[in-house]
């Protein structure tokens, strides 16, 4: 497998994260663009880049990778890059829920430890609140 699927997945994972409600905003735009996940693992202009089949890839290729490639590390700041994005605009919607937790879940982190990762980040209880769901 090489760097350039991994990079891929990686930008595949903001892009879609980013367009959940339709269009890539200008928070969005300032989070992706101080994301150091993405200066390292950059593939395209997450703009442009094309999510089609998005959770079929995630399932198979994209997940398996970031799973293989990526430290521990790399991927609570990966997980921790896509909640700050998911909170750029203030607004959180259903589908971001469930896309986070499909995400972390094909690269193989549970939702306590997405918990765990938004808590240790210093990310506040009150914006934690809302990951409930997940721990039900």
């Amino acid at each position: 497998m090489s760097n350039e699927l991994l990079n891929k997945a990686i930008t595949s994972c903001f892009a879609k994260i980013a367009r959940v409600d339709g269009s890539i905003g200008k928070e969005e735009i300032d989070i992706i663009n101080s994301s150091k996940i993405l200066k390292k693992y950059k593939y395209q202009d997450v703009e442009t880049i094309n999510t089609k089949n998005f959770f079929n890839k995630i399932q198979t290729e994209y997940g398996k990778i970031i799973k293989e490639k990526l430290k521990k590390k790399e991927k609570d700041d990966f997980i921790t890059e896509l909640v700050n994005l998911i909170k750029a605009d203030n607004k959180v919607h259903d589908h971001e829920f469930f896309l986070l937790g499909h995400i972390a879940n094909s690269i193989g982190i549970n939702p306590k430890e997405v918990a765990n990762i938004i808590n240790n980040k210093g990310l506040s209880n009150k914006s934690s609140g809302w990951f409930s769901w997940l721990f039900g």
